[in-house]
């Protein structure tokens, strides 16, 4: 028989369940139940069923109880299930047949596998959870002692059992179904901190860091407030962590910080090579991998790379030169990868070489040949001016650098003349073949039937990776035997004289040749056209790009698909969108193709014209919710934005070009692009802008103006500014005006002009409500909801700010969010000490910022909160890394602010020598809104009453003229 006691009692046969009788009859058996196979007492029963007051009747009415549910169990005379010793009754049970036990040996066991086969726990801890239908004796409510405290005991256990269970499936990745589970168990156990720790986990490996954040706070207040008790350290170390998203906190481990690409197709073969460029690499600095286009530089040096990722704690860094088209952009290439930026007036070269000086990081710089000049002049700075990062280069020449180390790339080793299938297969380039060809045929197998031509592709390709993928591709529509006949008709130049024989890049091209010559002629001018692209492009831009005049895009869509399936495109699946790319090869075989038939120019002017007009549709819905898509639109196609530009300013009229300058300014603005806006509206404001609209020169003049302000370069903003406001009164565009006039006001916060600043934020609200423009009142009253912040008012700031958030939200507009609307929310709810308030702006702010520039200012943000709840040492690692994250985005102004909050918690924990340093160096390219003297007059009185005058004088000194990185370095950042 079956007795489950985990939710209401319920007994049941063969046969079906049994009718338990009355409520007393059914709590005796829920007595014996919690005991099986232990006698109990009459006694014992009589009190368990009737307390103190039992009935004159009460142990001859637990013998009718016995009888009734003997019968009701089918007992047989010669073995009762309800056996009789002295004065007392047993139930007798085996292990199985009580879901209650079933369920504690099933926990103690998944328990015991947890480690070594968590897949294994998960599945048995998972039957367990379904045997519990609810709580144990659930129909029994208020009834005996000893049910109740089973009950208790079960329930105990059940908790317990459940924490297990999510620790495994924590371990497995399933945080993303824990959430609600934890968050209504959470809700059921508010002081139970290991199932907070899991939620917290569960939140955090969602990507939801401000909600795991709020969840430590909650806990930490309800403890104090309810209980009068600290919360354990795990807890406190975890809130940390989490704030610091600590590698602990990830499922696994994480390997060390890369942006390797994703393999797209396996790696076939080389593993002699593999292991030679390893060694060397070990022994190298810089080595350099040369080879012609085609034989697979590429391929092998991102694998090594990944097979040593683990060795390089500072990272592994792709950085793909083949989109780089201006050679002055090389060195600003190798920063964007790292993440640098040069802040106050810092060469961007010395940033680089500062930011992998304490690093252990392998770069791997690929595609170097048509740059080669600059890409040698950026690694002789990296490698004069460092010791930890190693350089991995490839390119079709060398670097020419005096310790380069170089390696020639072989072709893939090439089956014999004449042999069996088996030695066939052993060589690489077929290999490879087979591999390839069962991509686009899956029946394909080498076998005796087509070894020999097979063998004969493989050999006349020469071992050229590309030329044997190209090839292999056929096989969707052609058998090898026809292959080898087309290698006939076109590759005559494969037959390689005894001497003086053909290079490998005419080899290539000869094997592009043959796959070019197959496309019809319709799919040879979309491949012409489509090799304008720098960048990976979607189905919308090649069908533009690709399509001749008059020609409908379904016609270069079919072109697509065509070169898809000759393997002259590479697809990239790093979204919920296929996007495509040339391999550089290609792109330039097919753009010489273009320049032979005299059609480079045209297809360069519809490039430029689809992606500049891109920005001309985005530019049409700026300033309302719509154009949020638009930003991660532009953003995957930036690369050939800038290549449209860098075309369109040196063969167009600037009034062609800047039609693109408004969408383009907000895409700066939001990435934070500083750089980025400074240098194109730089060339952008040459040359004759006779023609060119108010409003467009505007956008520009106000795009140089946040490049100068993020610089800190205020003379240069303000000039902008006033020049982007007066052409947008002129232009008569509403949008332009509204930024321009945002954009004014803005560098009046950073003169500290608060008068200019409400002036221009009330003409630009003046300009919304007259005009209708809704979301655009979200800049200006921001902007009053920080003149308020600064000035005292904090009522007025708040509800400023407030009213800002939900426009901001509805925009979109995730920098402007986080800019100017949390975190001046949080310290203006800070300074009025609603904390609790405070933390929820401030956490959410570093999880919206969170991989952009404008994370510093929210970190700055948490940190003031952080010190206010008075968690000191959370809000120096909090400040630490802002300084860092500051110092890498080129936000000086958050960077000195940072220092400040630093120097103030020097000055109050008594090291009053670090203290004055700081605080001097904060002083340096401060803006006016960080100066104040609240702050600064108790740090250096606190410095004055420690050190003697001409100490203090000596250190500010060393504070005012000390290098961003000897700053960092002095508050311990290099420990982080």
């Amino acid at each position: 028989m079956q007795f489950d006691i985990l939710g209401p009692l319920r007994v049941s046969a063969k046969d079906g369940a049994r009718t338990l009788g009355a409520p007393a009859q059914r709590a005796l058996l829920a007595v014996l139940l919690t005991s099986p196979n232990v006698f109990v007492s009459d006694d014992r029963l009589v009190d368990e069923l009737w307390g103190d007051d039992p009935p004159p009747s009460a142990h001859h009415l637990v013998q009718v109880y016995v009888s009734r549910l003997r019968a009701l169990l089918d007992e047989p005379p010669d073995a009762p299930r309800i056996a009789r010793e002295g004065m007392g009754y047993a139930l007798r049970l085996e292990p199985e047949e009580l879901d209650a036990e079933r369920f504690l040996t099933a926990v103690a066991h998944g328990r015991k596998v947890r480690d070594t086969d968590p897949e294994a726990a998960d599945e048995i801890l998972a039957d367990a959870m379904r045997l519990w239908r609810g709580a144990p004796f659930a129909d029994f409510p208020d009834g005996p002692p000893v049910v109740r405290e089973r009950t208790r005991y079960l329930e105990r256990r059940h908790l317990e059992a459940l924490e297990s269970w999510f620790d495994v499936r924590l371990q497995l990745g399933r945080h993303h179904e824990l959430v609600p589970e934890l968050s209504e168990l959470v809700e059921q156990h508010p002081y139970d901190e290991a199932l907070h720790v899991q939620l917290v986990l569960a939140l955090y490996r969602c990507g939801r860091q401000a909600e795991a954040l709020q969840t430590v706070r909650a806990l930490q207040v309800r403890l104090r407030e309810e209980l009068g008790v600290d919360a354990s350290r795990e807890v406190r170390g975890l809130y940390r962590d989490v704030l610091l998203q600590a590698p602990n906190l990830s499922v696994d481990p994480p390997e060390p910080p890369s942006n390797l690409p994703a393999r797209l197709t396996s790696f076939v073969g080389r593993m002699r090579e593999l292991q030679e460029v390893t060694e060397l690499l070990g022994a190298s600095r810089l080595l350099t991998l040369i080879g012609p286009g085609g034989i697979g530089k590429t391929r092998l040096a991102l694998e090594v790379a990944r097979r040593v990722r683990a060795q390089f704690a500072g990272g592994v860094w792709w950085i793909d030169l083949a989109p780089v088209t201006d050679p002055d952009s090389v060195l600003d290439e190798v920063a964007r990868v790292l993440g640098v930026s040069a802040t106050g007036g810092a060469e961007l070269g010395d940033a680089v070489v500062q930011a992998l000086s304490r690093r252990r990081a392998l770069l791997v710089v690929d595609n170097c040949e048509h740059v080669v000049t600059e890409v040698t002049e950026t690694v002789e700075r990296i490698l004069a001016g460092t010791t930890g990062p190693r350089l991995l280069a490839t390119s079709r020449m060398p670097l020419g650098i005096e310790h380069e180390r170089r390696w020639t790339v072989p072709p893939l080793s090439l089956p014999p003349e004449a042999g069996s299938v088996a030695e066939l297969g052993d060589s690489d380039a077929v290999r490879l073949f087979i591999e390839r060809g069962r991509a686009v045929s899956s029946s394909f197998a080498l076998d005796a039937d087509n070894a020999e031509p097979v063998g004969e592709i493989c050999r006349r390709l020469d071992g050229l990776s590309l030329a044997i993928e190209i090839a292999a591709a056929r096989l969707s529509a052609l058998a090898p035997e026809e292959i080898v006949e087309l290698l006939d008709e076109r590759f005559a130049l494969l037959e390689l004289p005894a001497a003086g024989g053909l290079t490998r890049h005419k080899t290539l091209e000869a094997a592009l040749d043959a796959s070019y010559v197959l496309l019809s002629e319709v799919e040879r001018a979309v491949f012409e056209r489509l090799s304008t692209f720098v960048g990976p492009f979607d189905l919308d831009a090649a069908a533009a790009v690709g399509s001749g005049d008059g020609e409908p895009p379904s016609r270069s869509l079919a072109g697509v698909t065509a070169l898809l399936h000759a393997s002259l495109l590479t697809p990239e699946r790093g979204g919920v969108e296929t996007r495509y790319r040339l391999l550089e090869t290609l792109r330039e075989y097919g753009a010489a193709r273009m320049r032979d038939h005299g059609a480079e120019d045209e297809a360069r002017e519809v490039h430029a014209a689809y992606h500049l007009g891109l920005a001309e549709q985005a530019g049409a819905v700026l300033g309302t919710p719509d154009f949020a898509p638009w930003v991660d639109r532009l953003s995957l196609s930036y690369a050939d934005v800038r290549e449209a530009l860098a075309w369109s300013l040196a063969h167009e009229h600037r009034a062609t070009t800047l039609r693109a300058a408004p969408a383009l300014r907000e895409l700066w603005f939001r990435r934070g692009w500083g750089r980025e806006a400074g240098r194109w509206t730089r060339r952008m404001l040459e040359g004759d802008l006779e023609a060119v609209p108010p409003r467009l020169l505007a956008e520009v003049h106000s795009a140089a103006g946040f490049a100068s302000d993020l610089a800190v370069d205020l003379p240069s903003a303000t000039t902008h500014a006033d020049e982007a406001l007066r052409l947008a009164r002129e232009g008569g565009s509403t949008e332009s005006l509204i930024f321009a006039l945002f954009g004014r006001a803005q560098v009046a916060v950073a003169l500290g002009d608060l008068d200019s600043t409400r002036r221009y934020a009330l003409e630009a609200l003046a300009v919304c409500d007259e005009r209708g423009e809704r979301w655009g009142r979200a800049g200006p009253l921001a902007t009053l909801g920080i003149a308020a912040l600064l000035s005292g008012a904090l009522e007025d700031a708040r509800a400023r700010l407030g009213e800002a958030v939900p426009l901001l939200r509805e925009l979109g507009d995730l920098g402007s969010l986080v800019l100017m609307a949390l975190t001046p929310l949080a310290d203006v709810a800070c300074r009025q000490g609603d904390l609790e308030a405070a933390e929820r702006y401030a956490t959410e702010a570093v999880e919206v910022a969170r991989g952009t520039g404008w994370e510093a200012q929210a970190l700055v943000s948490h940190g003031w909160v952080l010190r206010a709840v008075g968690d000191s040492e959370a809000a120096h690692i909090v400040a630490v890394r802002a300084l860092r994250v500051a110092l890498e985005s080129g936000l000086e102004n958050w960077f000195r602010i940072a220092l400040r909050d630093l120097a103030q918690e020097a000055a109050e924990r008594g090291r009053c020598e670090d203290a004055a340093v700081l605080v001097a160096a904060s002083r340096r390219n401060m803006p006016a809104y960080g100066l104040d003297p609240s702050i600064y007059g108790p740090i250096e009185e606190r410095c004055r009453e420690t050190l003697r005058d001409d100490r203090f004088e000596a250190l500010t000194a060393q504070g005012e003229t000390m290098a961003h990185e000897e700053l960092v370095d002095l508050v311990g950042a290099g420990d982080l």
